[in-house]
C-alpha cells in the first residue's frame, strides 16, 4: 500500500511539474529522477522504540514511504512546493520550512530544506492496490546542494549511532555557509544566463502552439531546441512566425509529417522543427550551411517537401 501510495505521488507531482514548465519537462528541472523508497523495516523499528517516544508508533511514524525532489535553486523550490500545495489528491502538512528557520535564526547555519508529508485523501486505488485514506508520505524537496549535505550528515551528525562533536558541528555549520553562499552566486549566474537566452526562449515560447496545433501533440523540449535556434539566427520573432503559420495553413501536411517522425525521432518533437521546414522551404542552401546537426537529420525535411537535398 504504502509503495504504491508513493509511486501516485511522484506521478502527480511530476504531472504538475510537468504542466507548469510546458514545453519543457521535469526531466530538465529534476537533477535527480525522483523515485518513491520504502523505510526499511529496521529503521521503522529503530525509529520507533530507540529514537523517539511514541504513544502510537505504527500510526505516527509518517515516513513509511519517502521522495525527495532534487532541484538546481533555492528559487525552483517555490514551484514544487505550489503543485505539492495545489494537488487535490492529498492535504498536505508542511513539516520543515528552512526559510522559516533562517528568519527565526539568521545567524545560524543548519540544514536547509523543506519537508512535506502529503496524506491521501479518501480511499483510493492505485496500479490496482487499496490506498486507504489519510496513508502519509514524506515528500522532501531541497536543492542539488542541500542534498550533497544531507547526505553527508545523514549517518554522521544527526544519528544517534555518532556522536557529534562540536569540531564535527562546526565544519557541517561552515559547509552550510557555503552552500548558501554558492546558492546565491548560482542565482546570480541563472539571472544572467536568463537574460542572454531570453530570444530563444521567446521563440520556443512562439512555435509551442504551432507545433501542438499542426502536430496535434505536445512537444517534447529538449537541448536540441537550442542548437536549433542558436542556428537559426532569427532576427524578427514575430515577423518569422507569421510565415511559418501561414505555410503551415498552406501545407498542411507538414504538421502531419512531423507527427508521424516525432513518434521515433526526438528532433522532431522539437517546437522549432517547423522553423527548419520553412528555411528549408525558402533558404535551402543557406539553411544547410548553418544546420548544427548531420545531414541525414535534415535530409528529411527537405524529402517531406519534395525539395532535392543533394546538389542544393
Amino acid at each position: 500500500m504504502f509503495e504504491a501510495w508513493g509511486d501516485a505521488v511522484v506521478e502527480r507531482i511530476v504531472q504538475g511539474l510537468n504542466g507548469n514548465l510546458s514545453p519543457f519537462s521535469a526531466d530538465i528541472f529534476l537533477r535527480i529522477p525522483p523515485k518513491a523508497r520504502l523505510k526499511a523495516d529496521v529503521s521503522i523499528v529503530e525509529k520507533a522504540f530507540y529514537r523517539k517516544n511514541y504513544d502510537d508508533p505504527y500510526n505516527q511514524i509518517t515516513d513509511k514511504v519517502g521522495v525527495r525532489f532534487v532541484v538546481l535553486l533555492n528559487s525552483d523550490l517555490k514551484m514544487v512546493e505550489k503543485v505539492i500545495e495545489d494537488c487535490d489528491l492529498w492535504t498536505a502538512s508542511k513539516d520543515r520550512d528552512f526559510e522559516d528557520e533562517q528568519t527565526q535564526n539568521p545567524i545560524q547555519f543548519d540544514y536547509a530544506a523543506v519537508h512535506y508529508v502529503v496524506y491521501c485523501k479518501g480511499n483510493k486505488v492505485f496500479a490496482g492496490t487499496d490506498v486507504r485514506d489519510g496513508t502519509p508520505c514524506e515528500v522532501q524537496v531541497k536543492t542539488i546542494l542541500q542534498h550533497a549535505y544531507s547526505e553527508l550528515t545523514h549517518d554522521t551528525i544527526y544519528k544517534p549511532r555518532v556522536d557529534a562533536t562540536p569540531a564535527m558541528k562546526r565544519a557541517a555549520a561552515k559547509s552550510m555557509a557555503l552552500i548558501e553562499a554558492t546558492n546565491d552566486y548560482f542565482e546570480d549566474v541563472t539571472k544572467q544566463v536568463n537574460a542572454v537566452t531570453l530570444p530563444e526562449r521567446a521563440a520556443t515560447a512562439a512555435f509551442t502552439p504551432l507545433y501542438q496545433q499542426a502536430a496535434g501533440v505536445d512537444p517534447q523540449t529538449s537541448r536540441l531546441e537550442g542548437l536549433l535556434l542558436d542556428a537559426f539566427q532569427i532576427d524578427n520573432l514575430e515577423q518569422f512566425v507569421s510565415e511559418v503559420a501561414e505555410m503551415l495553413a498552406q501545407s498542411a501536411f507538414i504538421g502531419s509529417r512531423v507527427a508521424e517522425r516525432a513518434q521515433t525521432k526526438l528532433l522532431f518533437r522539437q517546437p522549432s522543427i517547423l522553423a527548419a521546414y520553412y528555411l528549408a522551404q525558402s533558404q535551402g542552401s543557406d539553411l544547410k550551411a548553418r544546420w548544427p546537426l548531420t545531414e541525414d537529420e535534415l535530409r528529411p525535411i527537405f524529402v517531406d517537401l519534395g525539395l532535392a537535398f543533394d546538389g542544393q
